[in-house]
């Protein structure tokens, strides 16, 4: 059995996702929501049952490709410093979210992610970053009712 960096990949994220599901069900409603059908653990349950949907498929054909294919893709040092790098940014994410607030930490995170990953033209960064956070945070805080920090710099 040959080990790819995409079979690797789509194990973690179906561990993570499942992790995920686990905790997510460990939510508990609030009582006001008690006859609401959408609570606040309903997010993070779709989040979980789609993260673990899709790493199942991910897994599954990563593992046909690799019979079709005689040659495993290793890992390389680029694509480790790039993870790394993602790690990095991710601990930065969580660490700006009180200051900055959601919306700018989240585009700034987007932003440099995208950066990191390679994308250098700044009109595909801007279209792949802004309407992402401004449609999320209206669909959080405006139809479900989320509260998302504001951000103490700007208070």
């Amino acid at each position: 059995m040959n080990i790819t960096k995409d079979s690797l990949g789509a194990f973690l994220f179906l561990v993570f996702s499942l992790a995920y599901g686990f905790y997510a069900w460990q939510i508990v409603p609030l009582p006001i929501e008690a006859r609401d059908a959408v609570t606040s653990s309903t997010l993070p349950k779709i989040y979980a049952g789609l993260g673990a949907l899709f790493s199942l498929l991910a897994l599954v054909l990563s593992f046909t490709e690799a019979k079709s294919e005689a040659k495993g893709a290793g890992f390389s040092r680029r694509a480790m410093g790039r993870t790394a790098a993602l790690l990095g940014l991710m601990l930065l994410y969580a660490l700006a979210m009180e200051p900055l607030g959601f919306i700018v930490a989240t585009l700034a995170f987007l932003l440099a992610g995208y950066w990191v990953m390679g994308e250098r033209r700044i009109k595909v960064l801007l279209l792949a970053s802004v309407p992402v956070v401004v449609l999320f945070w209206l669909v959080m805080t405006r139809l479900l009712g989320i509260y998302l920090v504001s951000g103490s710099l700007w208070s």
